[in-house]
């Protein structure tokens, strides 16, 4: 999962080239970080590139020097960025027009985040608690998210914004809301501002279908060839025990020109032993004349 979500990050990040989408940026990740209060904030990631953007940006917002610290949390490596210092969280708040102990009313009151920038916000819940699977694994992206107003937040604002429908559930003591389709994880890629990752995503799930397919005919094709290949043993088998028995010439001159059709011809399909016989054969009665010779061995 890590590999692609870190391009994808990256991309965002790239877009970042103004003043107006950091700060939106930074907002997002401010509201869906792992912890933000008066008194501290965290966000802890295992992108570092996010990580080095959320302290640049604190940094100069705050008024204060902050920086992302290296961390290891079992097998991974984790890059946190703390600050408890209040007088710059304060400056943090005052940046934002914030003047209540919930971040998040900034956006509830729509007053900071202009309807051009909600793109960046998004982005920068992303940066904060989202990742996407590998195009070439199953189709999933998520955000994990502290609180059911957030998690409704974001449901609600992919609907609005990208017209894609989200699922929500609860993992330990998070709100996860979470997306299957591939065609809406496209969508919201966009949307967030990672348009190559989108249409890598595209290209890998398309040329998986396509493989798929190729798949499912060279198996129908073989099948279809063993299938036919057990029947016309079959009928050789039973062509030879007429033929053992002195019953071959007996038989009607139909049947006998059939029979000498299939055994020069042991590997024919039966639309090519029709094209071997002419007459205006079909397919049904070239059949119909096997299976006779099958009953007839069979009696024997």
């Amino acid at each position: 999962m890590q590999y692609f979500s870190a391009a994808v990050k990256d991309e965002i990040l790239d877009g970042m080239t103004s003043r107006a989408k950091c700060d939106a940026c930074l907002l997002g990740m401010l509201i869906f970080c792992k912890d933000l209060s008066r008194e501290e904030l965290e966000l802890m990631t295992e992108n570092k590139r996010t990580a080095d953007f959320f302290a640049a940006n604190l940094s100069r917002i705050s008024q204060r020097d902050v920086k992302a610290s290296e961390t290891a949390v079992g097998r991974r490596t984790m890059y946190d960025v703390f600050l408890s210092d209040k007088d710059s969280i304060s400056n943090i708040y005052e940046y934002y027009h914030v003047s209540e102990d919930k971040f998040s009313s900034v956006i509830e009151k729509n007053g900071f985040v202009k309807k051009k920038l909600l793109h960046e916000v998004i982005a920068g819940a992303f940066l904060a608690c989202g990742s996407v699977n590998d195009p070439n694994k199953p189709s999933h992206m998520e955000f994990v998210i502290t609180s059911v107003e957030l998690c409704n937040y974001i449901g609600w604002t992919l609907i609005e914004e990208c017209g894609v429908t989200a699922k929500q559930t609860v993992r330990g003591r998070h709100e996860v809301v979470y997306l299957k389709d591939s065609e809406c994880i496209q969508d919201v890629l966009i949307y967030i501002g990672a348009p190559a990752s989108a249409l890598k995503h595209i290209t890998v799930k398309v040329d998986k279908e396509g493989s798929n397919r190729l798949n499912r005919s060279i198996n129908c094709t073989s099948a279809n060839l063993k299938k036919m290949s057990a029947a016309a043993q079959k009928q050789v088998e039973a062509i030879n025990i007429l033929a053992e028995n002195g019953r071959l010439d007996e038989l009607s001159q139909e049947l006998r020109q059939a029979a000498k059709a299939r055994t020069d011809n042991p590997d024919m399909s039966l639309n090519e032993l029709c094209d071997v016989i002419g007459e205006g054969v079909t397919k049904s009665s070239l059949n119909r004349r096997l299976n006779k010779l099958i009953d007839l061995a069979r009696d024997l």
